[in-house]
């Protein structure tokens, strides 16, 4: 998944009008059709079908090609209000629907749905606004990573989001959300002050540290399992000025860079400023490292990594604002690439340097060598500070993912591939590699349970990797919150609670 752009995811007719509602002919048997009439003639400016001109470009919004599927129709709310009237026809109606934000998740149906259901597209709640202090960002779901930073920027201060100013806000916190500096704040989603949500019945309600706080915990990380959360209200950072470098390294160093991996990860217990990413394939491997300050001096941090040669300079030394760190490592491009299918897969572990040696020499023996399709990995470290520093950001509240207080790994392994005949083969050579990863990491007592819900695929268990306790109380915030169990029932896709 790791390409130029990665590194620079029917409505039949209706005949009749009943009480302001249209309704199609076989109600009870196209509950989709059903509730996409009535949203029709609800919304007629927020409302996207087959016949309508600018469908296609609704389906090909979703970033890898496997999610562009062709739901029945798009509602797209700019409001609160018609977001819960909208959810409230689609209950009613009896259909499956999915809820897209920035539709970056490269999981079929977890922002998507095909013609049996409806899409709520909600890229039109992009409000943003900062409170009188600027602590705290009011941000619509639908804005993205690039929008929040950009306006933090502007005032001294920087948004606590993900490693991309492409990817939406909301998928990426409601999963825990992978920061720059997440030992200096925690995960993305440990910095929301409070979450405004609609709930199944459609009613609007909070979540903070202070109300309806079982449900504020369970939001981080639970993912989309409690309702449609409409607006986060992020607390910012004042790490605004920082410094940042990236470089590529021979593959044929591995024996030095890998083991460098461990090094740095055993210095980053005792700097929380400084963090690194690290991007590798059979082909190439990208260093991308962060330090929450200026700096004249190459951190002494990061020093395993400055004694090896590198290949080529990406990114030279640079002192900068957060937001131009995140645009410099964001995958945008103004080429138009080919589509692609993306799919990822999660796994956990601590560090050690003969294990990550290991490792890439099982992405030498599964490389296709080719652009188009290859099995990579981004490594991102977290250090024991992550998690009592999240639960301390917010409120004393801990997160639903259950993290151990000790240094660990966060591993995606990926694959991507543009045209299907690579498409068993890649899926053949990712289930290889993650499956020697979990074996070797048990053999050396490396493995930790946690799954990484941003990183994860539909097939993996995430929400029992929090472990009993998370889980068990996932499933009581579920049913209090949704007692007829809608999001169980009607989302078409995403880690449910209920079958975990």
């Amino acid at each position: 998944m790791y390409t130029k752009a990665a590194i620079a995811l029917l409505i039949g007719s209706p005949v009749a009008t009943v009480a302001g509602a249209v309704f199609p002919r076989d109600y009870n048997t196209n509950p989709a059709q059903a509730a996409c009439a009535q949203l029709k003639s609800a919304f007629p400016n927020n409302y996207v079908d087959q016949s309508s001109a600018n469908y296609t470009i609704k389906e090909d919004l979703n970033w890898s090609a496997n999610c562009r599927l062709p739901a029945a129709c798009f509602f797209s709310p700019t409001n609160k209000e018609q977001v819960a009237r909208g959810l409230s026809i689609v209950v009613k109606a009896g259909s499956q629907f999915a809820v897209r934000n920035g539709g970056h998740n490269p999981n079929a149906n977890f922002a998507s749905v095909g013609n049996n259901g409806v899409l709520f597209d909600l890229s039109g709640l992009n409000t943003l606004t900062l409170s009188k202090d600027n602590l705290i960002m009011y941000a619509g779901t639908g804005n993205k990573g690039g929008d929040v930073q950009r306006i933090s920027d502007s005032v001294g201060r920087s948004a606590v989001t993900g490693l991309d100013t492409s990817v939406g806000i909301s998928g990426l916190t409601l999963g825990g959300g992978y920061t720059h500096f997440s030992q200096l704040n925690g995960l993305v989603t440990d910095n929301i002050a409070n979450f405004e949500v609609v709930l199944a019945d459609s009613s609007i309600v909070n979540a903070n540290a202070t109300h309806n706080t079982d449900l504020y915990r369970a939001l981080r990380g639970g993912g989309n399992n409690f309702g449609i959360v409409t607006r986060f209200d992020m607390k910012t950072s004042p790490v605004h000025n920082v410094w940042y470098t990236s470089f590529t390294f021979k593959p044929s160093d591995y024996k030095k860079f890998m083991p460098a991996l461990a090094k740095v990860q055993a210095n980053l217990e005792n700097e929380p400023k400084a963090n690194f990413n690290f991007l590798v394939s059979a082909q190439f491997a990208l260093i991308r490292l962060f330090y929450a300050g200026p700096t004249v001096d190459k951190p002494a941090v990061f020093a395993p990594f400055f004694e090896i040669t590198p290949d080529k300079t990406e990114h030279p030394p640079t002192n900068s604002t957060m937001y131009e760190l995140i645009k410099a490592f964001s995958g945008e491009s103004d080429e138009e690439e080919e589509p692609f299918v993306a799919i990822v897969k999660s796994n956990i572990h601590k560090p050690n340097a003969d294990f990550y040696v290991g490792l890439f020499e099982q992405l030498q023996k599964y490389s296709l060598n080719t652009t188009s399709a290859n099995v990579a990995l981004a490594i991102k470290p977290l250090n024991s500070r992550v998690a009592p520093v999240g639960t301390q950001q917010a409120g004393g509240v801990p997160n639903s993912l259950n993290i151990q207080p000790i240094s660990q790994t966060w591993t995606q392994v990926g694959a991507q591939y543009e045209d299907v005949k690579d498409k068993d083969r890649l899926e053949r050579d990712q289930k290889n590699v993650v499956n020697w990863m979990i074996e070797n990491a048990r053999r050396k007592d490396l493995s930790l349970p946690n799954l990484f819900a941003n990183d994860a695929s539909a097939d993996q268990n995430v929400m029992a990797s929090y472990g009993h306790q998370s889980l068990a109380n996932l499933k009581a915030v579920s049913r209090k919150y949704d007692p007829k169990q809608v999001f169980q029932r009607l989302q078409a896709g995403g880690f449910r609670v209920s079958t975990a």
